[in-house]
């Protein structure tokens, strides 16, 4: 007796899960290069607002003062008595012993020729030359100039007025006779000259230790001048912002403010990069395409990124409540920072990438 083999049917092979549809060629070519244009054109922005940051800057000592205190009041109230355009200079002449009649003499000779520098507000001057004013010993002597503030249209730098108005003082020194400019010029052209080079240098040693992390990090040539470049970028950008709202006065803009916001854009930049291009490596693995692979992991680490972002901008414009004037300042500067730094981590580093 013959038996037959149950007949079986074989059973549904499992059908392969659908790819996804891939973007037009064009698309995945015109995307990328649309938003590395745009970057490119808000670096070439941000770039000249670089020289337009120390016109803007404003360093004087009540800005770091309590809004409330009495000093910052004061001066509020002393600029309605003067001109707006004009800043004093006050030079001091001092001596061991009371001044001869001839040094008095060789003095006021040398006021009236320090008058006639470039920045000097002549016009200002009661009677058209400025007086001698003796201490009640006769060892010291002082001199009041006008200044103009800065006017890059009439080629004035009040700082540069202030170092032309001590090289003369060096020039035609009198044996004996020690003279230095001060008062709110003087103070101004310190203040000045004590932050010029320093955000320059800040940013210099920040994108190196940066880089070199980088470098320790991905074991990669290019991929740290990617990050890098856009956290440049990233900081043009703000920069230029910020720069166009303190030339409308909307916000207010120091020399300590700048440093900060420079250190910030760097760190958050990167910091935002990181996050995205482990993302953006691990779909890599994955995916059968770049395109994919970024839109991947764009979704990934879109909120993560946009939490942190989030967090230190709704961080930073607490300090809007501060009575303290350079913390005031410091919160919207850096809120605008940090906001490039989101935007160039989620749209010009994929592109790159």
């Amino acid at each position: 007796m013959t038996t037959t083999a149950p007949r079986t049917t074989p059973s549904p092979s499992k059908s392969p899960a659908k790819a996804p549809a891939r973007a037009p060629r064009w698309l995945r070519i015109l995307l990328p290069a649309v938003l590395i244009l745009v970057w490119l054109a808000v670096f070439g922005v941000g770039e000249r607002a670089f020289g337009e940051v120390n016109k803007v800057a404003v360093n004087d000592a009540s800005e770091h003062l309590p809004a409330s205190a009495e000093a910052t009041q004061v001066q509020h109230l002393t600029d309605l008595f003067r001109d707006g355009t004009l800043v004093p200079a006050t030079i001091v002449f001092s001596k061991d012993t009371a001044f001869t009649p001839v040094e008095t003499q060789d003095l006021t000779a040398l006021a009236k020729d320090l008058a006639r520098e470039h920045g000097v507000a002549v016009s200002q001057i009661p009677g058209g030359a400025p007086r001698l004013v003796p201490s009640e010993d006769g060892k010291a002597a002082t001199v009041f100039l006008p200044l103009e503030k800065n006017n890059p249209a009439a080629g004035i730098k009040l700082s540069d007025t202030v170092k032309n108005l001590r090289t003369d003082l060096g020039n035609r020194r009198i044996d004996g006779v020690q003279a230095n400019v001060t008062g709110p010029a003087g103070l101004s052209a310190d203040i000045a000259g004590a932050f010029s080079g320093l955000d320059g240098l800040l940013l210099v040693v920040a994108l190196a230790v940066v880089l070199l992390i980088l470098v320790i990090v991905y074991r990669s040539p290019l991929l740290p001048l990617i990050v890098l470049g856009s956290s440049l970028v990233a900081l043009t950008g703000a920069m230029a912002v910020v720069v166009a709202l303190a030339k409308a006065g909307v916000l207010l803009l120091s020399g300590q403010t700048q440093g900060i916001l420079m250190i910030l854009v760097i760190g958050a930049a990167t910091d935002y990069s990181l996050l995205y291009v482990s993302r953006y490596r691990e779909e890599l693995a994955v995916r059968e395409s770049k395109w994919a692979a970024t839109w991947s992991a764009l979704r990934g680490a879109f909120e993560p990124i946009s939490a942190s972002a989030g967090t230190v901008v709704a961080a930073l414009l607490c300090l809007l409540l501060s009575d303290l004037n350079s913390n005031k300042a410091l919160g919207p500067v850096a809120a605008i920072g940090i906001a490039f730094a989101y935007l160039v981590s989620l749209t010009l580093l994929p592109a790159l990438m």
